[in-house]
């Protein structure tokens, strides 16, 4: 695999955008090739590609500091505008305008979550990014924190950038785990993105969804990797949100493709997946977020998705201490576990103790999902007092994603 290094000018700052590509040609994403013509030959160099990026140009914050969380009264007198506060969308598409970018402008949404299909190459990503916040600052509303799963190789919503694969970069020393982390980070934050729902936590076993993909198969390896990979973020001012809580290696398939078992009992969990979470849990070097399982524990009931389960937040909000946001499993997929339907996944989550509920799309799943919560606040299945715990945990995710918030203005 060659990379090539290219300084990124932004705000001031010096980046460097570390582009992945293979050996034999430039990487093909989302129907389109990077650092080519539609034809295939004579394409642009890589900074011709990046041109639009390298020119981007930081403006004044549009809408100020963001507003304080509501009260429980306003929450009562305002639900919808609160209840949307905790969701976390997705779209299809890498342009900027549509039917998406019209319901950011009527709600004030926390986030947007960015995956393979809206990506095609970095200035892109950036003007995408850029109108995200855009439309929501227009509107109004507070600049969503825009969040992409980027954890390496496969695992990453932006094929061609940082980092490594987590099997390749846990090999390596602490500090280049945290320079890793960092660096991919950077990108990150300077492109519009400002949560990563990485790293993954998980303990790899022999023909497990951590096998190939965790940074390690032994728990000490994992949480010395996952410790110095939170510092990295933190340092780039991107929220990791490690997960999957409780761990998922062990699980017998992928959680997100249907029902999982993870056949450990509490005490195994506690003392072997569980560590690398409770590593990063508490003290200086707490991670900000953590994202919850799909998969279904015997050492609890055997048949809820943890993102769902009481207990099982109970155990990293009691146990382990953490005191940051919690973020859904994709709620889509949780319904191929529990049968149900999405509205249902997202007041059980909220009433778990979830904070951010996560769901990557369609729009009548979305709309589902969002009328639900409004529902079980007005009927009081879930309390404004919920909501409002939830929306100051995300407050403190918006703090720490400031600067990747900023809008910029793309030439070109």
């Amino acid at each position: 695999m060659l990379a090539a290094a290219v300084a990124l000018l932004l705000g001031g700052g010096i980046y460097l955008l570390l582009i992945r590509g293979g050996d034999d040609g430039p990487v093909v994403e989302a129907g389109s090739r990077f650092g080519s013509d539609a034809e295939g030959g004579g394409g642009g160099s890589l900074l011709d590609t990046l041109a639009p990026v390298l020119g981007a140009r930081q403006q004044a914050r549009a809408g100020g500091p963001d507003a304080p969380p509501p009260t429980a009264e306003e929450v009562s007198r305002a639900t919808g505008d609160a209840v949307a506060g905790v969701f976390v969308l997705g779209f299809r598409g890498t342009q900027r305008s549509g039917s998406f970018f019209e319901r950011l402008g009527a709600r004030p949404y926390a986030g947007v979550l960015l995956a393979r299909y809206n990506y095609d190459e970095p200035s892109q990503l950036a003007g995408l990014t850029a109108q995200i916040q855009k439309v929501a600052r227009d509107a109004g509303h507070p600049a969503p924190i825009v969040a992409a799963q980027q954890e390496g190789d496969e695992f990453s919503a932006f094929a061609n950038l940082a980092p490594r694969g987590q099997e390749d970069v846990g090999s390596g020393s602490v500090a280049d785990i945290r320079a890793s982390a960092l660096a991919a980070g950077q990108q990150l934050r300077v492109l519009g993105v400002g949560m990563n729902l990485a790293p993954n936590a998980d303990v790899a076993v022999a023909g497990g969804p951590g096998q190939g993909r965790a940074f390690a198969d032994t728990a000490s390896k994992v949480v010395r990797a996952v410790k110095a990979s939170v510092a990295g973020y933190r340092r780039a001012g991107v929220a990791a949100a490690v997960g999957p809580f409780p761990g998922d290696g062990a699980a017998s398939q992928n959680p997100e493709g249907g029902p999982a078992p993870v056949g450990l009992g509490l005490e195994e969990l506690r003392d072997g997946d569980m560590t690398p979470f409770a590593a990063v849990a508490s003290g200086r070097g707490a991670a900000p977020a953590m994202q919850m399982s799909n998969a279904i524990y015997v050492a609890y009931d055997s048949v809820t998705p943890a993102t769902l389960l009481p207990d099982a937040i109970e155990e990293l909000r009691e146990r382990l201490g953490f005191e940051g946001t919690i973020v859904s499993a994709d709620l889509v997929a949780t319904t191929a576990t529990t049968g149900g339907r999405v509205g249902e996944a997202a007041v059980a989550a909220l009433r778990a103790g979830v904070d951010m509920l996560v769901v990557p799309g369609g729009r009548a799943q979305q709309d589902e999902a969002y009328r639900a919560v409004v529902a079980a606040v007005a009927s009081g299945a879930i309390s404004p007092d919920r909501i409002v715990a939830a929306l100051r945990r995300i407050a403190a995710l918006r703090r720490l994603t400031r600067d990747a918030r900023e809008p910029i203005r793309i030439d070109g």
